[in-house]
């Protein structure tokens, strides 16, 4: 009995081991792939953002994120040479850890003890594969890596703003990085692989992979060396200054392209979060009453109307009466007799408006939209304003406003939007969109150049020739900014301080210091602005603050390009007249007195 019950265990097992080895053979080893199969995400490489020469602005490097299963490292033993137990457990853990990475052993052991789940545990966020590498050939018992792509920054906060962010959860936040995060977006691969006990890859074993497609690359017209030098320009002068915020940019004339935007205060990319608040690409999203650069609006409308000409005398008194309102300018003075060229060389805010009142209401209007103010610039990058410009008998229309709006207030206007109008005059009259983009390169290394848009005339050649004529007389000796002068090359240029408006209060509170222009003045390469807003040290004048940046920012890139310095003398252009002289084209005793735009009371 014994026996035949023995025979009958035993047949039982060989027919299982028949069915499991022959029948089911199949099945049974396919079950027991399945339960060691792991399928592991492979990251795809984002696209590189680079400059007009090739040069990285923002790369994705590989990296790895050391994690532990608490539940098996409890069990993990180190020991020494000899095969003594120096430690085990979590403190063993935390100890290889320690001495392979640097990290601290106590924060190590804290997480393993406080883990964010039953099984896993984040040691380190961040390190090279390399260093993993090492890590790993000390065989601790629970330990993993896990891979992600981790965006650098090479030229840190210089450009931050422009650049944008993309933290560690791989979102973009503003900038480049998040207009063309489609673009740069790769397609991410998977592994598949066998693993054992401790959920090591089995070498030997089935591997299988799809591999990620990385994202393209987007070549920007910024230039790395130039993006860095305005930045570190500009944020001296700010601090010079004591100033709220400034910002600078340089664009091409002929194609309209950004050269270099930079904004101080910014923000460090490197760190591993950051605030909307600190994100601010000030440049572009602060919108502020221009002042005195808006003047070339009002000089650019008054000559294309036929109002006035480079010479026309205008006889600019102590205070000008318009509206119930008292006007006078930023500096107390006699009667003065000045050219309308005068008038906006010397910033004369009376001058402006009995040279341009004629223009009226509607016109005036007209010609500052035209020149793309109230409408967005169309640059493409996020939190962009169409400022805001009065319409005529408009709700925010009073009698005042054509008054003011002729010398920049009383209406508002981005900074790339007040740069604009001076590449409109540097190109001819012909205004361009603002672009970044110089090009895309695909994966297969193709690289397509990004199309110059057409340009819309705002002004006749004529006209943009004249007011270049009038504006190199402001950084000149004779002009509101001497300081803006660039040695060697002609430039044309204009000042303001304009009255600006505490976002928190609502009313006037310190001034926006700017200095825009261009050179050189014969044949354009280059439009540079600067703006600081509330400096509260050295001067409030935009000529004294912004001008010695623009000229420091204009010569870098004028010589950087090889643009060769001016072979001739600056053009002068009369500032002044004299009342008692005869006035040209017009009968004997008539005298340039005589035919002055002056005071005639409003209209």
């Amino acid at each position: 009995m014994l026996l035949l019950g023995c025979f009958l265990v035993l047949s039982l097992f060989a027919a299982q081991l028949v069915r499991l080895q022959g029948l089911d053979a199949a099945s049974v080893s396919a079950a027991a792939l399945d339960g060691r199969l792991a399928v592991r995400s492979i990251p795809a490489e984002r696209g590189t953002i680079t400059d007009v020469n090739g040069e990285p602005l923002a790369i994705s490097s590989e990296r790895r994120r050391v994690v532990a299963d608490p539940t098996l490292v409890v069990d993990y033993t180190l020991k020494d040479d000899e095969g003594e137990i120096v430690a085990e457990g979590f403190a063993a853990a935390a100890q290889v850890v320690s001495e392979v990475t640097g990290a601290d052993r106590g924060t190590l052991l804290e997480k393993l003890e406080n883990p964010e789940g039953d099984q896993y545990a984040i040691l380190l966020p961040d390190v090279s594969p390399q260093t993993w590498q090492e890590l790993r050939q000390r065989n601790v018992r629970g330990l993993s890596a896990e891979s992600f792509m981790r965006r650098d920054y090479p030229l840190g906060e210089a450009a931050a703003p422009l650049l944008g962010w993309v933290g560690a959860g791989g979102l973009p936040a503003g900038g480049i990085e998040l207009v063309k995060d489609q673009m740069l977006t790769g397609t991410p691969g998977e592994a598949v692989y066998e693993q054992g006990r401790d959920g090591e890859m089995i070498t030997t074993g089935l591997y299988e992979e799809e591999p990620a497609q990385p994202g393209e690359d987007v070549r920007l017209s910024i230039d790395a060396d130039l993006q860095w030098y305005a930045f570190d320009a500009l944020r001296t002068r700010v601090k010079e200054a004591g100033a709220l915020r400034g910002y600078a940019v340089v664009q091409e004339v002929e194609t309209g392209r950004i050269v270099a935007l930079a904004n101080y205060p910014t923000f460090d990319p490197a760190e591993p979060s950051q605030t909307s608040e600190e994100m601010r690409n000030a440049a572009i999203e602060d919108v502020y009453e221009p002042g005195s650069t808006a003047k070339l609006i009002t000089a650019a409308a008054a000559l294309e109307e036929g109002i006035v000409e480079r010479d026309t005398p205008v006889e600019v008194p102590v205070s000008l009466p318009r509206a119930g309102r008292a006007f006078r300018d930023v500096e107390p003075h006699p009667i003065l007799h000045l050219t309308f060229a005068g008038v906006i060389a010397r910033s004369s805010n009376m001058g402006t408006i009995l040279a341009a009142e004629e223009l009226g209401d509607q016109r005036l209007y007209d010609w500052i939209r035209r020149f793309g103010l109230g409408t967005p610039v169309g640059h493409g990058l996020p939190g962009e304003s169409a400022g805001l410009v009065p319409e005529p008998g408009g709700t925010i229309w009073s009698a005042t406003t054509p008054y003011t709006m002729m010398f920049g207030q009383g209406l508002s206007g981005s900074f790339l939007q007040q740069v604009g109008v001076f590449q409109s005059i540097a190109n001819d009259g012909v205004r361009l969109t603002p672009s970044f983009v110089q090009g895309t390169v695909d994966a297969e290394g193709r690289y397509t150049e990004t199309t110059v848009p057409e340009g819309t005339r705002v002004v006749s050649e004529g006209t943009a020739q004249t007011l270049t004529e009038i504006m190199q007389q402001i950084p000149a000796t004779g002009g509101t900014a001497p300081l803006a002068a660039v040695d060697g090359y002609h430039v044309a240029g204009k000042t303001s301080t304009a009255d600006r408006i505490d976002e928190k209060t609502g009313r006037y509170s310190g001034v926006t210091s700017s200095f825009i222009g261009f050179a050189p003045a014969e044949d354009p390469k280059y439009v540079v602005g600067v703006a600081v807003q509330r400096p509260t040290k050295v001067s409030r004048f935009g000529g004294v603050i912004s001008g010695p940046v623009f000229a420091s920012i204009m010569r870098y890139a004028l010589q950087k390009e090889g643009v060769e310095p001016a072979s001739t003398p600056p053009l002068t252009v009369e500032l002044e007249y004299d009342p008692g002289a005869r006035a040209p084209g017009e009968p004997s005793g008539v005298t340039l007195g005589d035919i002055a735009v002056k005071d005639e009371g409003t209209p």
